[in-house]
């Protein structure tokens, strides 16, 4: 006969249990509504910048950033199927897998043209004589395609040697890669926070010091962004590959973190975009948070003198 002492053991065990599963049903719910809306607001941002990208050299970075975004949003609502639906559900292992290196590869892709497009804003801002005259012309489209071609490259040779995709794995090669792979995101958060942080000095310290706005204030809001809620995944990813400890909590906290942080992107572009006590079309919004104001009143000069001219 159970004593009572133990009796009461076994009971809170099984109400902490129950509120660890109910807890993480809620986390992967959530994670699965803030999918769903990513998907909507990076859909809309590649459907409105697709028509004019090369209008703006910085447009081609939100535009592939927006496109990896959605394939790992994709990805990452399909993969927790199987966690939301307690067992009810599973996937092949190959599925599983696919899933896996695919959310990994589009999470390196965005970290590393967040990285370019600091590093390239903050050579505007250092220095607009050179990168106004001197910028090769095809710099963007080159650095994003160069940036799609060594992830992929890294996302096959992972593929090959950690999986069974391309024959019997190499668990030797595969930690060897999944460290390249760590000190490459070390690397490219670095360069990343070195560029913001020298982009704001730049601001701050200019000879009228105006607030961060206009793509300069999206792209400190961007990296922001990345290091309290897009961080917690690559550490999580790293730390499972690599035989790292990490808190059990930490593996429903990455997973909801990174659909925040891939939906909270086209908030960001829209709210920095939007006018205050006017209504914009949400093309235009987008191109204010490009920093196209400029442009877009000599669009608007433009019309005006044109419809004057033909009223006289």
């Amino acid at each position: 006969m159970m004593e009572p002492r133990e009796a009461g053991r076994h009971v809170g065990a099984a109400d902490g249990a129950q509120e660890d599963v109910a807890f993480n049903l809620i986390i992967l719910s959530l994670t699965e509504g803030l999918g769903l809306g990513g998907l909507l607001g990076n859909g809309a941002v590649l459907w409105l910048l697709s028509s004019n990208v090369y209008r703006n050299p910085f447009a081609i970075y939100l535009l592939d950033v927006a496109c990896a975004d959605l394939i790992f949003l994709g990805c990452h609502m399909v993969a927790i199927i199987p966690d939301l639906l307690q067992g009810r559900l599973d996937f092949p292992g190959f599925v599983q897998t696919s899933l896996a290196t695919l959310r990994f590869f589009c999470y390196i892709v965005g970290l590393s043209l967040l990285a370019a497009v600091s590093v390239e804003q903050c050579l505007a801002a250092l220095f607009p004589a050179w990168y106004s005259c001197r910028r090769p012309r095809h710099l963007t489209t080159c650095v994003c395609a160069l940036t799609w071609a060594l992830c992929l490259l890294l996302h096959l040779l992972l593929s090959g040697a950690c999986t069974q995709f391309f024959g019997e794995p190499s668990r030797h090669l595969c930690r060897t890669l999944w460290l390249v792979a760590a000190v490459l995101l070390a690397m490219l958060c670095c360069t990343m926070c070195g560029a913001s942080l020298m982009l704001l000095l730049r601001v701050e310290r200019g000879p009228q010091r105006p607030p961060p706005r206009g793509f300069p204030g999206l792209i400190l809001l961007t990296v922001l962004l990345f290091l309290f809620c897009g961080l917690p995944f690559g550490i999580y990813w790293l730390s499972r590959n690599l035989l790292w400890h990490i808190p059990h909590y930490f593996y429903h906290f990455s997973f909801l973190m990174a659909a925040m942080h891939c939906t909270a992107k086209p908030v960001v572009y829209f709210c920095l975009g939007s006018a205050q006590g006017r209504r914009l079309p949400l093309r235009l919004v987008l191109q204010r948070a490009l920093g196209d104001e400029a442009e877009l009143g000599a669009v608007r000069e433009t019309s005006r003198r044109g419809l004057v001219d033909i009223a006289a």
